[in-house]
C-alpha cells in the first residue's frame, strides 16, 4: 500500500507514491526516478522483483515518480517547452513542499540524469544513486549532426528545442512496444519480467533523454555533485563501459561502483536485484 503526495507546481499538477517502512526505520526515504519510456511502476515491478519491497523490508521509506509530462504527471495543455533543467526545478520544490526528511536520490538511466541535475543545482538529496545511469552519453544513439554538441553543454542548451523535434518529432513520445526481449540488454531476464517492462512503459520525455544521450550536456552539473554516489551497472548494460563511469564525477565525495552479473539495462528484472539491494542498503548505511 502506498500514500499519494501530490501538489501544484507553477500550474503543473504533480503527484508521487509514498510507500512507508517495515519495522525499524532508516534515517533516509529514497525517491526514485525511472528511466526515460518507463513509467515508476518500474520500482515496483513485480512481487519477487521490486526495489520498493526490497527496501521497505529493510526500513527505508520509499518515493516513486513519473517525470512530469509522463505517465501519472501529465502537463497541462498548452504548457511551454519543457527543458531538463525545469523538470528538474519542478520536481525538486515538489519535495520541498512534501518535506519528507533526509533524502537520498535514486534514478535509473535518464533518472539519474535529472537525480543529479536536482542535487546539483539544489542540493536537494544526502546521497544519490545513479543506476544504469552516467554521464558518458550514447553516442551509438545520435546522429552525425547530434554528435556535434558533445561537450558543448551552453550550444546544447539553445538548440534543444530544435534537436527534440527534429529526432523524435514531439516533445513526449510513445515507444510502440516496449522492450523487445529480443537480447538481455533491453529486456528482462524471463518473458513474464520482458512482458511487465512492455506493461510499464510510458511515454520518453524525449528532452530528458536526448541530453542524457550527449555526452557533456550536463557537465556543469556532475562537477558539481559532492556527495556520496552509489552506481550499479549491469554486465550487459548500456553505455559506456563500467571502467569510465566513476571517473567523470571528479568532485563527489566517494563512490562506489557495483556490476550486475548476467544483468541487462532493466536491473529490476534480474535476479541481481537482490545483490543490487543488499549493496544498496550497506553502502546507505555508511551514510548515516
Amino acid at each position: 500500500m502506498f500514500e499519494q503526495l501530490s501538489t501544484t507546481i507553477k500550474g503543473v499538477n504533480l503527484s508521487a507514491k509514498f510507500y512507508a517502512a517495515l519495522g525499524d526505520k532508516k534515517p533516509f526515504t529514497l525517491f526514485c526516478l525511472p528511466g526515460g519510456g518507463s513509467s515508476a511502476e518500474f520500482f515496483d515491478l513485480h512481487p519477487d522483483y521490486s526495489f520498493v519491497k526490497r527496501m521497505n523490508s529493510v526500513g527505508y521509506n520509499v518515493i516513486t515518480m513519473d517525470h512530469p509530462g509522463t505517465a501519472s504527471n501529465q502537463l497541462p495543455l498548452n504548457q511551454p517547452f519543457l527543458k531538463p533543467r525545469i523538470s528538474a526545478e519542478y520536481i525538486s520544490l515538489a519535495l520541498n513542499e512534501w518535506n519528507i526528511g533526509k533524502l537520498i536520490g535514486v534514478g535509473h538511466s535518464m533518472g539519474g540524469m535529472t537525480v543529479t541535475l536536482i542535487q546539483a543545482r539544489y542540493k536537494t538529496f544526502e546521497a544519490i544513486a545513479l543506476l544504469g545511469s552516467n554521464a558518458g552519453g550514447l553516442d551509438w544513439g545520435l546522429n552525425d549532426h547530434e554528435k556535434t554538441y558533445i561537450n558543448k553543454p551552453e550550444r546544447f542548451s539553445k538548440d534543444i528545442k530544435k534537436l527534440v523535434y527534429a529526432k523524435f518529432g514531439c516533445e513526449f513520445t510513445k515507444i510502440p512496444s516496449g522492450p523487445s526481449g529480443n537480447s538481455i540488454t533491453f529486456g528482462g531476464q524471463t518473458e513474464t519480467l520482458t512482458a511487465r517492462l512492455r506493461e510499464i512503459s510510458c511515454e520518453l520525455y524525449a528532452a530528458g533523454g536526448l541530453m542524457s544521450m550527449i555526452k557533456g550536456s550536463f557537465s556543469n552539473e556532475v562537477k558539481a555533485i559532492d556527495t556520496s554516489i552509489f552506481f550499479a551497472c549491469g554486465d550487459h548494460d548500456i553505455g559506456i563501459p563500467s571502467e569510465e563511469i566513476e571517473k567523470y564525477y571528479t568532485n563527489a565525495s566517494n563512490t562506489k561502483l557495483i556490476i550486475l552479473k548476467d544483468t541487462g539495462h532493466n536491473h529490476f528484472a534480474f535476479d541481481s536485484i537482490g545483490f543490487l539491494c543488499e549493496s544498496f542498503d550497506y553502502w546507505a548505511s555508511s551514510l548515516a
